[in-house]
C-alpha cells in the first residue's frame, strides 16, 4: 500500500494540473501614480485636487527618469488634469533603472504585437502611443474619455490579457491543457481504486 501511495504522490507531482489565472498582476513591479510621477520629475500638479478612484480609466505609461518626451507627457497630462482629471489615473513604469520593468515593457509589446522601441511608450485602453507629440492631445483626451465612458467591466486592459507567462494562450493550447489535467484526474483516480481493491482482497485472503 506504501508502494502505492508513493506513485500517487509522484504522480500528483509531475502531472500538467494547472491553475489558470487571469491576467498578470502588476503590483508586483515598482509602479508610481501621476502625483508621485510628477514628483520624480519635479512636475508640478496643475490640479491639486486631483485624486485616483477605482472607476478612473487607466493609463499605463513606460517611463525613463528625465527622459524628455517622457516629461513632456506628464506635463500635458498636468494640464488637463483640471478637466479631465476626474476621468483618468496613471500607472508608470521606470525602465532605465528598472530590469524588471523593462523586462516587462518588451513582453507588453509582444503581446501588443508591437516592438516598442523607445520611450515613453503609453497604453491607454487599446490604444497606444509609440512615444508623445502635442500631435496626439486631442487624440489622447479621447482616447481617456471613450475609456472612462465604457463600462467598468467591458474596458481593454493589457494586463488582462497576460497571462502567468505573460502571453496569450490559443484556444487551442487552452482544450489541450484542460484535456491533460483531466487525464491527469482520471489516472490518479484509477491507481486510488487500484490500490484500494488490491488492500481489500488481501484482507479477505487472510
Amino acid at each position: 500500500m506504501k508502494k502505492i501511495i508513493a506513485v500517487v504522490l509522484t504522480l500528483m507531482l509531475v502531472l500538467p494540473i494547472g491553475v489558470c489565472a487571469k491576467g498578470t498582476n502588476y503590483s508586483t513591479y515598482k509602479t508610481m501614480n501621476l502625483k508621485e510621477t510628477l514628483d520624480a520629475e519635479e512636475i508640478e500638479l496643475e490640479n491639486e485636487d486631483y485624486e485616483e478612484t477605482d472607476d478612473q480609466a487607466t493609463i499605463y505609461m513606460f517611463r525613463g527618469q528625465g527622459c524628455g518626451y517622457c516629461r513632456k507627457f506628464l506635463t500635458f497630462l498636468s494640464s488637463i488634469s483640471e478637466e479631465y482629471g476626474k476621468y483618468f489615473k496613471l500607472v508608470s513604469f521606470e525602465v532605465w533603472q528598472d530590469q524588471d520593468n523593462s523586462e516587462l515593457m518588451a513582453q507588453v509589446g509582444e503581446a501588443l504585437g508591437e516592438e516598442i522601441s523607445g520611450v515613453p511608450f503609453i497604453i491607454i485602453g487599446d490604444k497606444t502611443f509609440p512615444g508623445y507629440a502635442e500631435t496626439y492631445d486631442e487624440q489622447i483626451k479621447d482616447a481617456i474619455k471613450d475609456l472612462y465612458d465604457e463600462e467598468e467591466k467591458d474596458r481593454y486592459d493589457i494586463f488582462d490579457e497576460l497571462g502567468n507567462s505573460n502571453k496569450k494562450k490559443s484556444e487551442k493550447e487552452k482544450k489541450e491543457e484542460k484535456d491533460a489535467n483531466t487525464a491527469g484526474v482520471i489516472a490518479i483516480v484509477v491507481i486510488v481504486a487500484i490500490g484500494a481493491l488490491a488492500v481489500i482482497s488481501r484482507r479477505k485472503n487472510k
